[in-house]
């Protein structure tokens, strides 16, 4: 939520001091208390000034010339113009010398200052020589002042922000017995953000994709982007959620529609954003612990302490939920309940421990949110199922420009009608290389395996090779609204089975507003 109060207050002070901050920046050290600075008189031949050409017509005015040395002098005494230890030795324009001194007057004015004879006669004399650009300064900040106004009287609300996001794609996947067959795709985003209270958000999303899925070219989840899929029916996506905070260290995340375990429970890797970061569905967050039934729920985020947090969440497939069926309703429908506990042993070093029960209805069982082998999201096939994750996450920020981290999980899976039970495996590493080649870009690497079944009962669907994920990505910012990122991964022996190894290649491009 912009204030406008605050922002006009924001650009004045930027007029009069920050863009101009050159004037401050040639004061002394502060004088002692108990001395008074005195006050630089003009010389004879400053005093003779037919001798000269008029003051108006000079450029510049040097450091050591008598006006700045006399604001210099007030300054050390008043403080009119507050603190400033950087020391430069450069000529001012007019303009610039006028700001300043048109500060010190501010400053001397809202705090009754008393000044010496000597002082009132040198800001008599300087105020009427720099008249004209005290004036001009002036009707600057009063038509800026009536172009707010306007902006104010014009805004969409004064509690309700609108930003959105348009993702264009270019993909591809091709393996050695497949030709290329490049497509395109989009996904549309618009948020509107209220803000009640200052430290609470209600969101509104509405948003529409197209964007194919190469799992029905490839026959694998393993190949699934971080944006694909299409809108059911061509209607728009949406997502209705509340986030506010009780105290200073609760906060409380509601949700009738799109949100999940990863909104209650935090997502440590810096390349998680289906926008900005990973262009793989595998890379962007720990799938047996992270990804699961979504829709409708709630979560609290509890900060024990500075370094330690508590994270819990209960979330239902929204469209079971909204369906009265003894089958279905809030605890009939597949649900994910995460707890995590987030902590920071040292500085810039993260660890998470998190914990996710799961439960997927007949006929509706993704149990690793669709990366991954076949085996490992439907181990028993369309029964219904149910499973323990345990995942470990880390990242460690080394320094600003270079990240390194990854994750653990496991997966204990059992079948609802039967006792049938299966051991799921998943992990990777990530390294993030922020501001890379240019304030904005960044770099990724991704180096995983992609969950498999490790053990089941039935021999026959453990699996039976080791896929890898290899993914190297580079995003590339243009300006504050247009990003492009260049992506591509490798999956060799792809479901985990003796098949050649397929390349996703993708140029992913980014508008935001």
């Amino acid at each position: 939520m912009i204030d406008l109060n605050k922002h006009l207050l924001k650009i004045t002070k930027s007029l009069t001091i920050g863009s101009l901050w050159a004037t401050l920046s040639l004061l002394p050290d502060k004088a002692t208390a108990n001395s008074v600075p005195q006050l630089p008189t003009p010389t004879s031949s400053t005093a003779d000034l037919s001798k000269f050409v008029p003051v108006h017509q000079l450029a510049n005015i040097s450091p050591t010339d008598w006006r700045v040395q006399g604001l210099k002098a007030l300054n050390d005494r008043t403080s009119c113009l507050g603190q400033n230890n950087q020391k430069r030795d450069r000529p001012l324009t007019r303009d610039q010398f006028a700001v300043g001194l048109q500060k010190c007057l501010d400053q001397i004015s809202q705090e009754y200052l008393t000044l010496t004879p000597d002082e009132q006669s040198f800001v008599a004399r300087i105020e009427r020589e720099f008249e004209q650009e005290l004036a001009a300064l002036g009707g600057r900040i009063d038509n800026l002042a009536a172009r707010t106004a306007q902006l104010e009287s014009q805004q969409f609300s004064t509690t309700t922000t609108l930003n959105g996001e348009v993702l264009f794609q270019l993909a591809d996947s091709f393996s050695a017995d497949d030709q290329s067959q490049l497509f395109t795709g989009y996904r549309t985003r618009l948020n509107f953000d209220t803000s009640f209270f200052g430290d609470d958000q209600l969101r509104i999303r509405i948003g529409v994709r197209d964007t194919g899925e190469l799992e029905e070219v490839e026959d694998t989840f393993m190949v699934r982007l971080g944006v694909d899929g299409e809108s059911d029916n061509d209607e728009l996506e949406t997502e209705v959620s509340y986030e506010f905070a009780v105290g200073e260290r609760l906060q409380v995340v509601l949700g009738v529609n799109s949100v999940g375990a990863d909104d209650a429970a935090e997502v440590l890797n810096p390349l998680s954003s289906s926008g900005q970061g990973a262009v793989s569905r595998f890379a962007r967050r720990n799938p047996a612990t992270l990804r699961g039934p979504s829709g409708s729920g709630a979560g609290i985020k509890y900060e024990l302490s500075d370094s330690l947090q508590i994270n819990l969440g209960y979330f239902t497939d929204s469209d079971d939920t909204a369906n009265p069926d003894e089958s279905a309703g809030i605890f009939g429908s597949s649900y994910s309940a995460v707890a995590q506990v987030l902590t920071e042993p040292v500085e810039n070093l993260e660890v998470a421990l998190t914990y996710t029960r799961t439960y997927y209805r007949e006929d509706d069982v993704r149990l690793m949110g669709a990366t991954g082998s076949e085996n490992a999201n439907e181990p028993f096939g369309d029964d219904a199922t149910s499973a323990n994750n345990f995942g470990l996450d880390v990242n460690w920020e080394i320094s600003d420009r270079f990240e390194v981290g990854g994750w653990l999980g496991y997966t204990a899976a059992n079948q609802e009608i039967g006792d049938l039970s299966a051991t799921i495996l998943n992990g990777a590493l990530t390294f993030d290389f922020p501001d890379l080649g240019g304030e904005g870009n960044e770099a990724g690497l991704i180096i995983g395996v992609p969950p498999i079944v490790t053990q089941h009962d039935d021999s026959e669907i453990e699996d039976e090779r080791t896929s890898l994920h290899l993914e190297a990505l580079y995003r590339v910012r243009i300006n504050d609204q247009i990003a492009i990122t260049p992506g591509v991964f490798l999956i060799t022996q792809p479901d985990h089975s003796d098949r050649d190894s397929i390349w996703v290649g993708t140029i992913r491009t980014r508008f935001s507003f």
